[in-house]
């Protein structure tokens, strides 16, 4: 088995292994300290310091690249291109008028990060995405394929990034040129990982340079290495962009496996599953104990799941099978406690992922939000695809009747399942991941997630799990069964905006192994 501690070793070794010499990649410049250059230029896209704010937070710097050593190219997609792509390069003015790209757009950019390539099966899913989205016949997908820029060491990929993303800016420029656009209103920079923070520095040029903003950049986990508690110049900040949105799915310290960056860096930044961890992944992607063909290609994927659900997330979220809400709150464990149900003044909701610039255009059109602040929000995902959820405050009584008395305490899990007006079920949940020590007159409320059935539920099934332990006499139930007698369960929906109550059957205790029925004209018969 693998324990934290042992995680975190791999991920050092990974981050060592990273920043080794590789005779299978390019040979880039030498380190500051051997060059002492501190200034390079690179033609038409100008000239890059080693000087401070780029030397803040980082072990090492490096010079980018030269253009020619890193081989960049953009394959553009359209609905009538889908598998031969055009290929371009920064500079390519002359193709660029005769690709016949549809003036209206969209465009998007996709940005991969590092040790990554253009030709990910993950790419191409979100280019396939954003083509087949309803409306969107006159779209073109551009994928920004800097694989030659992107492999070991770390340092030096962090450096290509700048001109990379100068590079992207000239490229973007052309466009608006040879089109006639007006602005870039309609131009939409995706990028995971490092990707996201060369959607940064594209923004940032394209405004130094040429006096123009995009319209939008989403990132996708921004690479924390390097890059947190650092000074806008050098990371993704919102005012590289007219609307910027994060997604943040790895957000924790590298020494605990972790390569996303938790400030909120955003105009909105969304937090699923408190924006750490995911839900799936360690199960998921835990070594064997055996020794792999290519165990450092294991290692990655063992400690990069949460890192990559971003982009999953993402993809997901512009056809979505749910509305993929989250909530303004002022914690994720605000958020769990259920301190955070209702979309109002103080709470609001956007959609997640791609729909999410509708909502906030009109958020900010209303003056409700400033564009100079951040929103952060909470959402629950489930741990397979689809990871859509619908989200409910539940909140449970346990009874104090004289029964639930004469009873006593209890320790166990209680397990829920919805039902809709067509008798469709949703995913069986539990309130709690260990079991609890219930008492008679408990009042609980927790924030739960559930796939969607396509309607608010009518009713609910409920289940007592409970579990014996020969170590503790609470847990005994020699004469009785294993029960619990619950008051009341409300649930209030945060999509749907409703809420109902219901209650068991005649006062009638939910036993071990035995799943209860229960409806809100139960509760109307007892009164």
């Amino acid at each position: 088995m693998y324990n934290n501690t042992s995680a975190t070793l791999m991920l050092q070794t990974i981050m060592v292994l990273m920043n080794q010499n590789n005779t299978d990649v390019t040979n880039f410049p030498a380190p500051y300290s051997e060059d002492m250059e501190f200034e390079r230029c690179y033609g038409m896209y100008g000239c890059f310091s080693k000087s401070y704010p780029w030397t803040d937070n980082r072990p090492d710097n490096y010079f980018p690249a030269p253009p020619e050593d890193m081989g960049v190219r953009y394959a553009a997609f359209t609905r009538r291109n889908r598998n031969i792509p055009v290929l371009l390069q920064a500079n390519d003015t002359d193709k660029i008028r005769t690709a016949n790209f549809d003036s209206k757009g969209p465009f998007y950019f996709i940005s991969h990060g590092f040790l990554e390539g253009g030709h990910k099966i993950w790419v191409q899913n979100m280019a396939d995405a954003l083509l087949n989205l309803e409306g969107n016949d006159g779209a073109t997908v551009f994928v920004v394929d800097w694989r030659g820029g992107s492999q070991p060491p770390y340092g030096q990929a962090v450096a290509n990034i700048r001109l990379i993303g100068v590079m992207t800016a000239h490229l973007i420029h052309s466009i608006y040129d040879v089109l006639g656009l007006s602005h870039l209103d309609n131009f939409h920079f995706i990028g995971h990982s490092l990707g996201s923070h060369l959607g940064g520095y594209c923004g940032h040029a394209l405004q130094r340079k040429f006096n123009l903003k995009l319209g939008r950049i989403t990132g996708l986990d921004p690479a924390a290495p390097y890059f947190s508690k650092t000074v806008t110049l050098v990371r993704l900040d919102r005012s590289d962009a007219k609307y910027v949105d994060i997604i943040h799915s790895n957000a924790i310290p590298l020494y605990f496996s972790g390569f996303g960056m938790s400030e909120p860096i955003g105009h909105v930044d969304f937090y699923p599953n408190g924006g750490s961890t995911q839900p799936g992944c360690k199960k998921a992607n835990s070594p064997t104990t055996g020794v792999s063909d290519d165990m450092y290609q294991s290692v990655i994927k063992y400690v990069g799941c949460n890192h990559e659900r971003s982009y999953e997330y993402f993809t997901e979220s512009i056809a979505p099978s749910c509305p993929f809400i989250a909530i303004q709150c002022e914690s994720y464990d605000a958020f769990l406690a259920g301190n955070c149900t209702s979309c109002d003044n103080k709470h609001f909701c956007i959609p997640m992922g791609y729909h999410s610039h509708g909502i906030y255009k009109r958020l900010l059109g209303a003056g409700y939000v400033d564009s100079n602040s951040n929103v952060a929000l909470y959402a629950m995902t489930g741990s397979s695809k689809p990871y859509c959820r619908v989200h409910y405050e539940v909140k449970l009584s346990v009874s104090n009747s004289t029964e639930s008395r004469v009873h006593g305490p209890d320790v166990g899990r209680i397990a829920i399942t919805l039902v809709d007006r067509n008798g469709n079920r949703s995913n069986s949940k539990m309130l709690d991941d260990e079991q609890k020590y219930y008492r008679p007159g408990d009042v609980e409320t927790k924030m739960v997630a559930v796939k969607d059935t396509g309607f608010p539920p009518l009713s609910v099934i409920v289940e007592w799990k409970y579990e014996s332990n020969l170590f503790n006499p609470i847990t005994w139930r020699l004469l009785k069964s294993p029960s619990i007698y619950i008051d009341y369960l409300k649930l209030s929906s945060i999509e749907y905006n409703t809420d109902i109550t219901v209650c068991p059957k005649m006062n009638k205790p939910v036993v071990a192994n035995m799943p209860t029925m229960m409806k809100t004209k139960y509760c109307k018969l007892r009164k």
